[in-house]
């Protein structure tokens, strides 16, 4: 019988917040602040839970830690083009910052999203409803239209991640649509094969809806001047 590897054990005297910090991300982003947990956390260091206790009061301090260390590094992006090119790649970067660092999404989804988190969306949110103000749109219609694609950005950024940890799920909606009659789904299984090519396209569907928001917004822009 093959014994259990050894575990791993931080050098003597290497112990610090920011190692802390980039394990917790690392556990963050496998497992989700669901099964994470100090001893957990320590476990995978190699240290005492209690040693944890030098540097954070807990895990929600870690988790705030972790969410403000991958934040701090995010800037929406300043492009040339018009207010809907440059829109766009805001809602692009940020698409990627949470399909990229799952752990900070999950913190969002789970609630964990208090204190700090505010200033750095405020940042983002600043950004995009300047941009849909400079097309023309009302100022209710800019509100909504922020609303539409924040949420729609991190929507499909959740179900992005939620779909690469499960990876079964997908096959078996191939093998579900693959078992339809034609009779009775006949435009469904007709389409089946760009239905599980879609499955698995996370950013290539994120972008064909996202350039469909747009498209709406530059017709409400065009009515607005109008």
């Amino acid at each position: 019988m093959s014994q259990p590897a050894p575990r791993r054990r931080a050098p003597r005297n290497s112990l610090s917040a920011d190692l802390i910090v980039d394990r917790a991300l690392g556990l963050l982003d496998a497992k989700g602040p669901g099964a994470f947990s100090m001893r957990a956390l320590a476990e995978d260091l190699g240290v005492g839970t209690m040693a944890l206790y030098t540097y954070f009061r807990g895990k929600d301090e870690i988790f705030r830690a972790a969410r403000d260390r991958v934040l701090a590094a995010y800037r929406p992006p300043s492009t040339s083009g018009n207010w809907d090119e440059q829109l766009r790649a805001v809602c692009l970067a940020m698409y990627e910052l949470f399909i990229g660092r799952p752990a900070v999404l999950h913190l969002l989804a789970q609630g964990h999203a208090e204190g700090d988190f505010a200033d750095a969306a405020t940042v983002t949110m600043e950004r995009i409803l300047l941009l849909l103000r400079q097309s023309g749109l009302g100022r209710e219609e800019a509100a909504r239209a922020a609303g539409t694609l924040l949420r729609y950005t991190i929507g499909s950024a959740l179900r992005e991640v939620r779909d690469c940890g499960m990876p079964g799920q997908i096959e078996t909606m191939r093998v579900r649509m693959a078992s339809l009659s034609p009779a009775l789904h006949p435009t469904v299984t007709d389409l089946a094969p760009e239905l599980a090519t879609v499955l698995s396209d996370g950013v290539g569907q994120y972008t064909f809806g996202l350039d469909l928001i747009l498209a709406g917004l530059q017709g409400l822009a065009a009515h607005a001047a109008d």
